[in-house]
Formats: structure tokens, C-alpha cells, sequence
């Protein structure tokens, strides 16, 4: 390859149709949020260091963040990784007067420096939705449908909702850090090994392992409660997982949801209930998200959709027939882009042009009023 065109790893030029696949799903999820009342804002690329990632949900993502001095002003600055910071700081200082809670709705392109999971990209385009302050159990609910909603309106039926509670997670993790051999107990429990926990000695071993055997297929909430021994059926952020579940169910019958209470699949800066969608026709996860505490310790929740996943899907774009026609026919030209047609002028259209027609895979030209096939 020649070297003037090599891009860094992770980094990719978007070509059409896949460049204009990913601006129609844009706008149609984007506009999805709005009808629901989800206003749009649209943050800097980059940022101050010390605002994006010093403070609220940026604290966990310094890692993964691209830096560059700036030449003006002598400051670090910060190329986002996830737009969830930004939306934390604006809601907290631009949008603080407005009443909660504060639907918001965004799109644009994060950096990473590492990729994550299976996808190799480090430039990954986000169109997302946050809901901040007075989150109730019904807000939470909101975020995760709509997500469904919007997924649906793409045509995509084959659907797994995946749903975790981190500060569950946590609270056991806690309990399990002090001790020598808690790194190996961790990834036990990450990876479910079952044998391995058994045979080891350590706090709410009985609970954890009885959260972990119940995981799986959820089919209704009364079923998912007989799993749990008599402590976890008290469990606040368990019982607060069913009720989410069961509003979900509600609207969507055919759902095929998934609760793994312990399994952490999003980020660290996420507190409670976390949830990731998958889908059959499409690799890896498509949208992400879950509750967190802002910039002002405000409770939000939200969810991000992976646009460059999301193009994989059949459908989305069908391209139009192409017409070449005489360069500058304005009038002729508008008529066929009413009638569905795509046109591209070009000079001198005579019967030495279907070589060329073919080489574009346009079926047609227009001359002398009438539309010809090749």
C-alpha cells in the first residue's frame, strides 16, 4: 500500500454507501429521540483535560483518551472517549436552571486509544440519549424502551437485552478486596466458574454463587425470585432489577431479556443498573448504557448506539436508480430527483457514454426530453 495513504490502527476512511448508511441512521435515531423530547446538543471534539476528564464520569475514562497541547492557550486538552462527560458537565453548568428531569439527545465521534471488545476501531461514531435528575425506577425504564424503540424502527427484530447492576457488583467486590487471593476471586466471578468459588472461602460466598446460578433467561419475576435464597430476595438492587424488568416485559412480550446481575459490560463510571442490546444479524454489542452520577452528584441514566454496527444492517439504505444527464440541466435534472432518481451530469451525452454509465452502474441516460436505458 503506499504509504501516503496508511492511517493509524483503529482508524479507517468511511466510503459511500457505508459513509451515507451511517448520516440516514443518524437522523432517524436522532429524530426518534426528538419526537420523544430529547433535545439535541452537540459538544466540542475536544476539551480542556482538567473539565473532561477530572472530574464526574471523565475520572474513569483518562485512560483511554487521546491528549494534545494547545498551542493558544499552553493547556492540556482531551479528545473525548464518550460523549456521557460531556452531556454530565453541560447539564450541570450550561443547562443547570433548566427543569429536571433534562431529556438530551447527541451524536458525534469519540477517540480511544485502546479499542474495546472485539471492534478494532479507536474513531467510533455515538448517537445517544441521557436522562438527568429525578431518576425514578419508571426513568430508567424510559431509557432502555426507547433504546428498544428506536432499534425496532431500524427493522431489527432479533433482539437480546442484557441487563447488569454494577453497584451490586461493587458492594461484593468490596467486601472481597481486602483478601490475598481477591484478584483471582474477581475473574472467578466475572467468568462464572462455579467449581473454582465452591472450593474457596470468602464473604457472601452463599449469595454470590446463588445470584450467579440464577442468572440467565428471564421469563417473569415471580420464576427469577424462587431462584434467590432468602437474602437475595431482600436484596434492594435485585428486587430493583426485577421491577425494570417486568416494566419492560410489559411492552415488549417477545423480548428475549437476559439478567446477569454481576457482569460488568459497560463502564466504570456507570453506579446501577447497566444494560447492553445485542442483536442475531449484527456482531457485538450495539447500544450500551445505564445509570451514573453527573458532575453535580445528579443521578442520570443513558444509553449510546454504535452507528458503524448499526450500518451492517440490510435495508437501511436503498440507493436510488442513477441518471446521467447533460451537464447543468437544472430543470430536467430537479424533475427526475422528484420522480426518486439520483443524477450526475456530464458533458456531451451521445451513444459513447454506455461504457461509461456502466462503469457507475447507472441504468439510464436522459436526452432529448425522454429517459433511455443503457
Amino acid at each position: 500500500m503506499d504509504r501516503d495513504t496508511l492511517l493509524p490502527a483503529g482508524f479507517s476512511d468511511k466510503i459511500y454507501p457505508k459513509s451515507q448508511k451511517n448520516s440516514l441512521i443518524i437522523e432517524n435515531i436522532v429524530n426518534f429521540f426528538l419526537n420523544y423530547g430529547y433535545l439535541r446538543i452537540s459538544p466540542p471534539l475536544i476539551e480542556f483535560e482538567e473539565t473532561l476528564l477530572n472530574q464526574g464520569p471523565g475520572l474513569a475514562l483518562k485512560n483511554n483518551s487521546f491528549r494534545v497541547m494547545d498551542p493558544i492557550s499552553k493547556k492540556m486538552m482531551a479528545v473525548r472517549s464518550d460523549m456521557t462527560t460531556q452531556i454530565s458537565r453541560i447539564s450541570s453548568k450550561r443547562l443547570a436552571h433548566y427543569p429536571r428531569p433534562l431529556r438530551l439527545s447527541y451524536s458525534g465521534e469519540v477517540l480511544r486509544v485502546n479499542p474495546s471488545g472485539l471492534k478494532l476501531e479507536r474513531q467510533i461514531a455515538q448517537v445517544g440519549a441521557e436522562i438527568i435528575g429525578d431518576i425514578t425506577c419508571d426513568l430508567e425504564t424510559e431509557i432502555i424502551i426507547i433504546g428498544l424503540k428506536v432499534l425496532k424502527e431500524l427493522d431489527l427484530e432479533d433482539l437480546t437485552l442484557d441487563l447488569n447492576y454494577q453497584n451490586l457488583r461493587l458492594s461484593f467486590f468490596k467486601a472481597l478486596s481486602e483478601l490475598p487471593d481477591s484478584e483471582l476471586l474477581f475473574k472467578a466471578i466475572e467468568k462464572k466458574d462455579i467449581n473454582y468459588l465452591k472450593n474457596k472461602n470468602f464473604p457472601n460466598k452463599n449469595n454470590i454463587l446463588n445470584i450467579i446460578q440464577a442468572s440467565g433467561q428471564y421469563t417473569n419475576k415471580n420464576e427469577f425470585l424462587e431462584k434467590l435464597n432468602e437474602d437475595n430476595k431482600k436484596n434492594n438492587h435485585l428486587l430493583h432489577m426485577l421491577e425494570v424488568s417486568s416494566s419492560i416485559q410489559k411492552i415488549f412480550k417477545n423480548l428475549n431479556i437476559v439478567l446477569d446481575p454481576l457482569e460488568k459490560s459497560t463502564f466504570d463510571y456507570h453506579s446501577g443498573i447497566t444494560f447492553t442490546i445485542f442483536s442475531k444479524s449484527l456482531h457485538g454489542s450495539i447500544a450500551k448504557g445505564g445509570t451514573y452520577k453527573t458532575i453535580n452528584e445528579e443521578d442520570a441514566t443513558g444509553i449510546s448506539l454504535y452507528v458503524d454496527l448499526l450500518g451492517g444492517m440490510k435495508n437501511v439504505f436503498v440507493e436510488k436508480e442513477k441518471v446521467l444527464i447533460e451537464q447543468n440541466d437544472f430543470k430536467n435534472a430537479e424533475n427526475l430527483i422528484k420522480q426518486g432518481y439520483q443524477i450526475i451530469f456530464f458533458k456531451n451525452i451521445d451513444n459513447n457514454i454506455v461504457n461509461y454509465a456502466k462503469s457507475i452502474n447507472c441504468k439510464y441516460f436522459f436526452k432529448n426530453n425522454k429517459l433511455i436505458q443503457v
